[in-house]
């Protein structure tokens, strides 16, 4: 009876040792998934940033940026009809008022449907060094009516983008206002008929043409200076 237990006791003695040497070797195989799955975890965190940042979704145009654009285009606005309608019209004779107001009324309203139409791409489109090119005729691109959405235009800001259409808006009004600006030279001098023929050639062929004369036409080149100047 005693060699049996002792035979026993042998026996769990010697199941105990390979046990207790068995568990580190199968703790340390499955440590090793464990840090493989921790490296993966590493290079594929990269990867999770690198969508995050391609899935970044677009700056949106400030509400305060868009409200005070709109509101200086109501202002430029006011400035065209009625205020410079009227002061035209307080400096001829009384028989003329009603032309003059007239004349800045539809010559604004002419031009801010050229500005629309061409005038808009002539002045603000890539093109050559004399004309801008036609990419926004009938203000094409500038919204998306099917799906809702809106072309954004670059500020003077970064990641400050605004309603292309709000910019449409704002240079037709300066566009419009300098047109009526020339009503003051030939007030009382000129048919109604003439006043508008007049306008539509020199909005095509003067102010678009200078929009893009100063922004990447031939006046942004230097020119060199003659020999004669120096001396």
């Amino acid at each position: 009876m005693k060699s049996f237990i002792r035979k026993l006791i042998a026996v769990l003695a010697m199941f105990s040792v390979v046990g207790l040497n068995t568990v580190p070797l199968v703790a340390f195989a499955q440590d090793k998934p464990a840090a493989g799955a921790k490296a993966d975890a590493k290079t594929a965190a990269p990867a999770k940033e690198e969508k995050k940042e391609e899935a970044k979704p677009a700056p949106t145009p400030n509400k305060g940026d868009t409200a005070w654009m709109l509101t200086s285009t109501a202002l430029v606005l006011a400035m065209s009809v009625p205020a410079l309608a009227l002061f035209y019209g307080g400096l001829v004779r009384s028989k003329n008022m009603l032309s003059m107001l007239m004349q800045v009324f539809v010559t604004f309203s002419l031009v801010v449907v050229l500005w629309c139409v061409y005038g808009y791409s002539l002045a603000f489109t890539e093109g050559n060094a004399y004309f801008g090119g036609l990419d926004r005729l009938f203000l094409n691109g500038t919204f998306d009516s099917m799906k809702g959405e809106f072309a954004m235009a670059a500020t003077f800001s970064k990641n400050t983008p605004l309603y292309e259409l709000v910019f449409v808006a704002f240079q037709a009004t300066f566009a419009a206002i300098t047109c009526c600006l020339i009503l003051g030279a030939v007030a009382e001098r000129i048919k109604f008929s003439a006043v508008l023929i007049f306008m539509v050639l020199w909005f095509t062929f003067s102010y678009t043409r200078s929009r893009t004369w100063s922004g990447s036409g031939w006046a942004r080149t230097p020119t060199p200076i003659p020999r004669w100047w120096t001396r």
